[in-house]
């Protein structure tokens, strides 16, 4: 997504219309695929809702006003992903059982001058069980599709539903042959599995230096150019300014070049609208939490850039430019997702 989308979706975000019900509401449907699959060896489909904010589906834009409503689903989405697997199915099917951690199913909506966009953001983990009954990983997806008309709400459902029975659809004559395998338990708690292999989320001590993106991040793996000394904001909270040591001279590093930064140990993430590194802190969930203006950083892609704003968008909050939030980072892909807004 180029910088021109970028600032028009954070615009749209931004100055989108007061006409807002939180009573207002807009139904989905997976919508069925009409051709069944040639083979599937799974009968059962079921889902661990690992969503943030599962009380919703996002938001997008109904009527000449474009007014906001909450995409609430009528048919509870374990429901609906079972039916899709019933009607992809053929009857030669298996009994087979697959399970489905959905981490995130988000739809959003900007406007533009003579357009609307439209943006759904899918994010989950697919299992297949064995027959001693322990669950091995199938596949995983990570993906936005957008669509753009003058009214894309239907479209980008239809588009939605055919990203998930894709997914669906191409898993379900596969099986898992590799020696890794998890109690159902252990899925509830997958997201904790799965930060305990980064070294990030689980290292002793941190590498100080410059990450230029999320991989380098996560993987400890930092710049060669080294931050010899650096300027905080009043609160310590920030890093606005950093240096490295140039001959006998300090001579000023160009921060938005890099994704994060760890000085003396502590980790901090490059906020855009901030201009500065905001300070990190690990929680008992054993994620990486920050608070500043909520936007996406320029180094992230359209996955993540869908994740920054997904959350604030679900979670019915005010959107402000100048409005602070409590933030975690996707461990996935190194978005920021937004959980709740900081009141002053």
């Amino acid at each position: 997504m180029n910088h021109f989308y970028r600032l028009l979706f954070l615009a749209g975000i931004l100055f989108s219309s007061t006409f807002f019900s939180q009573n207002r509401t807009e139904d989905f449907n997976i919508s069925l695929p009409e051709k069944k699959a040639e083979k599937s060896l799974y009968k059962t489909l079921t889902i661990i809702d690992a969503r943030v904010d599962s009380t919703n589906l996002g938001i997008v834009q109904k009527g000449a006003f474009n007014a906001k409503a909450r995409v609430v689903p009528t048919i509870p989405l374990k429901n609906q992903f079972q039916a899709l697997l019933n009607t992809i199915n053929g009857n030669d099917a298996g009994n087979g059982e697959l399970v489905l951690y959905l981490k995130q199913l988000s739809f959003a909506e900007i406007t533009g001058s003579f357009s609307e966009k439209g943006y759904c953001y899918f994010q989950a983990f697919l299992f297949n069980k064995t027959d001693d009954g322990r669950y091995q990983p199938l596949n995983k997806i990570d993906s936005v599709i957008t669509h753009s008309s003058m009214d894309v709400t239907k479209a980008t459902m239809r588009k939605g539903s055919e990203m998930i029975s894709d997914f669906i659809v191409k898993n379900i004559d596969k099986q898992n042959s590799s020696q890794e395998f998890y109690s159902f338990n252990d899925l509830i708690n997958y997201d904790k599995i799965e930060k305990s292999k980064i070294p990030l989320y689980n290292a002793e001590k941190l590498n100080d230096g410059l990450y230029t993106d999320f991989e380098s991040f996560k993987d400890q793996k930092p710049s060669t150019i080294l931050v010899t000394n650096v300027k905080t904001g009043p609160d310590k909270e920030k890093i606005i300014r950093i240096y490295n040591q140039v001959d006998t001279k300090e001579k000023e590093i160009k921060k938005q070049d890099y994704y994060a930064l760890i000085y003396q140990s502590q980790p901090y993430i490059y906020s855009e609208l901030e201009n500065s590194f905001l300070k990190l802190t690990k929680r008992e969930d054993g994620d990486l939490y920050f608070i500043g203006r909520a936007k996406s950083n320029p180094k992230m892609g359209n996955v993540v850039l869908a994740t920054a704003f997904f959350g604030i968008i679900g979670g019915l909050v005010a959107s402000s430019a100048t409005a602070n939030f409590e933030s975690k980072l996707d461990y996935l892909n190194g978005g920021f997702i937004p959980v709740k807004e900081i009141k002053k």
